[in-house]
């Protein structure tokens, strides 16, 4: 299986320069908790909802002001939409990382995938074949 088949791809990327209440927005609309930090079309961090929320920043940090890049975590761990989800969780266990950022064959961010992706379609696939074949089998490690 392709990681491709099991990503969210309800994901957005945003311009290290802009401004932190534009990420903020972003997130909300997407119900996002993390977005992947661009600069010249490179992903160079994240930022994260909980570093940006209210009483997070510095009292002299203005969201409507401050770039994006003043709260950016540095790095990204990454998988490819045409990777098998095995080896993205190997990346995920290697890196210890709970989502990755799934880019297509042009470095683009196109989704997200997370543990808890792995963990639903691991429970989907695993229905589905037990109803399909009508035996009990295990789930797969995912």
């Amino acid at each position: 299986m392709k990681v491709r088949e099991i990503m969210n791809n309800r994901i957005q990327q945003i311009s290290s320069s802009a401004m932190l209440s534009e990420a903020t927005d972003r997130m909300k609309a997407l119900d996002a908790d993390i977005l992947p930090v661009v600069e010249n079309r490179r992903i160079v961090g994240t930022v994260a909802e909980e570093d940006i929320a209210p009483g997070a920043l510095p009292n002299d940090m203005d969201p409507r002001t401050t770039p994006v890049r003043s709260a950016t975590r540095p790095g990204a761990v990454c998988c490819s939409q045409d990777d098998d989800v095995e080896e993205a969780i190997q990346i995920m266990e290697t890196t210890n990382a709970h989502r990755l950022i799934v880019l297509d064959s042009h470095g683009a961010a196109v989704g997200m995938l997370s543990m808890e992706d792995l963990a639903s379609k691991a429970g989907e696939h695993s229905t589905t074949r037990t109803l399909m074949e009508g035996e009990n089998h295990e789930s797969p490690r995912y």
